[in-house]
């Protein structure tokens, strides 16, 4: 391992002089302050940092690299295999040879080998880092985070290790989903050739990339105009947290959920349009197994919402590049390990959890079995049209669930979600 710099600089604040934590001797601080500032993040990984040997490195070709394995309550160390390839060769897969090349050949580069983590079938994103936002220091050397540019539709799980980062403050981040490599190179510029060992600094400025990223501060300003929206609360948030599974949420018109959102074709089709957004698992249950509190299941199962997006475009066909499954079906984030999700209406007027609640039952009892006969599964009868189907789900078909839905409950106060929708 590299020895520390002889004039350490605080890695918050850059102030000089300042004092190394005792426990991985790579991070520094200049006061109790800014060490209380970084324990949060800084404690996932800093107990393995000294223990993580450099004599148990596999090959001079591997450096040390952090894994945010989406299933695991923290990220890791991970040994990381970086080959020596010429500018013109293609990368390959892993064939577990050592390559020789010279570091110093201009003509060469190190590829770090990411596809056995991120996944052969699809394409990689290697985002580099050389300035830290919320610090606003300019990195001396490039540290790349990697993750597959689909994971947002790809039907990825969400990622654990990088929640126990983004729950640490205040505030709406980005859903990240799915596994992420965080790893370093030497020096700056387009795309450095040569890889070193990525240490706890380096995770300072990934720990602020997650921290900065889709970020939105929690704090509403009196002159934000706010919108009643409903969430949609997952297994986990209803068995572990105690909540309602259709919760009355008010959220800011600068949300992301206005900029950047999933729809309803369902809603659509019946006049309600609405516009729903994943969010990130709760540490309180995010790594809790399928036990007996959800019911043998995963607490992301969240089949309220799932539902809520099927498809009913008659020309949709299966396509991993957008996330769309085909007729019939629910697209690619909306199939498993969903968690909790937020709704609002489209023109934003009013969403109250009883018609949320009306409209993801009916999705869910009424519309999904049509569909599912759509697609054969009745068989042996002849499976009803896309035509039939598309005329069967219709504003006054709803109408006519919401009032059976609401009289069995009694409630005659909730008014409908019509009553204020131009016809």
């Amino acid at each position: 391992m590299a020895s520390p710099p002889v004039t350490q600089s605080c890695t918050l604040c850059n102030k000089q002089n300042s004092n190394y934590c005792a426990r991985c001797k790579c991070t520094s601080y200049c006061s109790k302050t800014c060490q209380k500032v970084d324990w949060s993040t800084h404690k996932l990984l800093c107990p393995s940092f000294p223990t993580f040997a450099i004599s148990s490195r596999p090959s001079v070709n591997h450096y040390r690299a952090v894994l945010f394995n989406a299933d695991e309550a923290k990220p890791r160390f991970i040994w990381l295999l970086c080959k020596w390839l010429e500018k013109d060769d293609e990368e390959d897969e892993d064939d577990g040879l050592v390559y020789e090349y010279e570091e110093d050949d201009e003509e060469n580069y190190q590829m770090p080998m990411t596809k056995a983590i991120i996944g052969d079938d699809v394409s990689a994103s290697h985002t580099p880092i050389q300035h830290n936002s919320r610090l606003n220091i300019p990195l001396s050397d490039t540290i790349f985070v990697t993750y597959r540019d689909t994971f947002s539709i790809d039907g990825s799980r969400p990622n654990k290790s990088v929640a126990s980062i983004t729950t640490t403050q205040p505030g709406t981040y980005t859903d990240w989903r799915g596994p992420i490599v965080a790893y370093a190179k030497v020096g700056r510029g387009m795309d450095p050739p040569t890889c070193r060992h990525f240490d706890m600094i380096d995770f300072r400025h990934v720990t602020d990339y997650f921290l900065s990223h889709g970020y939105t501060p929690p704090k509403a300003q009196a002159n934000v105009a706010r919108v009643k929206g409903v969430r949609i609360n997952c297994l986990g948030d209803v068995k572990m947290l105690k909540k309602s599974p259709f919760e009355a949420i008010e959220l800011p018109t600068t949300d992301p959920i206005f900029t950047k959102h999933d729809t309803s074709d369902i809603a659509d089709r019946i006049g309600l349009s609405i516009l729903t957004r994943r969010c990130p698992p709760d540490p309180k249950w995010a790594n809790k197994s399928e036990d007996e509190m959800f019911e043998h299941s995963s607490p992301t199962n969240n089949q309220n919402a799932t539902f809520l997006h099927q498809c009913l475009d008659p020309n949709a066909e299966f396509d991993f590049s957008t996330g769309s499954m085909g007729w019939g079906w629910c697209s690619m984030p909306w199939q498993n390990d969903v968690g909790s999700a937020i709704a609002v209406r489209k023109d934003r007027k009013p969403l109250l959890p009883l018609q949320m609640e009306a409209l993801a039952k009916w999705c869910r009892e009424e519309v999904r079995p049509i569909l599912a006969h759509s697609i054969g599964e009745f068989t042996p009868e002849e499976p009803i049209s896309k035509e039939d189907v598309l005329t069967i789900i219709c504003r006054p078909m709803f109408v006519v669930y919401w009032t059976r839905f609401t009289s069995e409950r009694e409630d005659y106060e909730t008014p409908s979600p019509y009553d204020d929708v131009s016809v």
